[in-house]
């Protein structure tokens, strides 16, 4: 039963050890940045909902 406990332990800590390595690779390829402000208003702001005619209308332009 000990073996078995120590097996598990090795493998929680290597668990541990490829999800730092993960999120660590993760952060390098995708920068986490601030808004910039337009994008900041467009995430705060409620959505403004237009007609299927006005959406048609727009597309054909």
């Amino acid at each position: 039963m000990s073996e078995i406990s120590e097996i598990l332990s090795q493998i929680i800590d290597e668990l541990k050890e490829l999800r730092l390595l993960y999120k660590e690779l993760v952060e390098k390829l995708i920068p986490m940045e601030e808004p910039k402000p337009d994008e900041q208003r467009a995430i705060e702001e409620e959505d403004e909902l237009v007609s299927e005619e006005e959406l048609l209308r727009v597309l054909k332009k």
